[in-house]
């Protein structure tokens, strides 16, 4: 084989090898990525879990907390989780079952279980008068 002929085998086992190079560094990327994105949607599943159990007892306090406070029954419409970097607190909002008119919101820490923020309608503030009850301020409550 004469020398040029034997240059031009090599450049070309060196260009396919540059090839086969090339393409086994994409599908290792493809992979690394695709591994990255399975990761990330079961951080993002967890996360939602977590998100879920948290409103779910936040609910059942805030529903608790009307109850024993107003004897209410309460139905929830609406629930907002904040950020964990803003505060660690649910709001919510509803309205008294039957009665799409009275409506309230509230806040319910769920670190800690209290609830703060108890804003509420006109018609509920009215209802919770007739019932003997001082919403805003409980030393003037009547009725317990």
């Amino acid at each position: 084989m004469t020398k040029k002929k034997q240059l031009i085998v090599e450049r070309v086992i060196v260009i396919k090898i540059r090839s086969f190079i090339t393409m086994i560094g994409f599908i290792i990327l493809i992979l690394l990525l695709g591994g990255c994105q399975q990761i990330n949607k079961n951080n993002i599943t967890n996360s939602d879990n977590k998100d879920e159990k948290i409103i779910e007892q936040a609910k059942a306090t805030a529903i608790k907390h009307l109850k024993a406070e107003y004897e209410l029954e309460v139905e929830i419409t609406g629930e907002k989780k904040l950020p964990d970097y803003i505060a660690q607190k649910v709001i919510f909002e509803g309205n008294v079952v039957g009665n799409k008119e009275q409506h309230f919101s509230i806040t319910v820490n769920y670190t800690t279980n209290e609830t703060s923020n108890f804003g509420m309608s006109p018609e509920l503030v009215e209802m919770i008068k007739t019932e003997g009850y001082e919403p805003f301020d409980k030393e003037k409550t009547t009725n317990r």
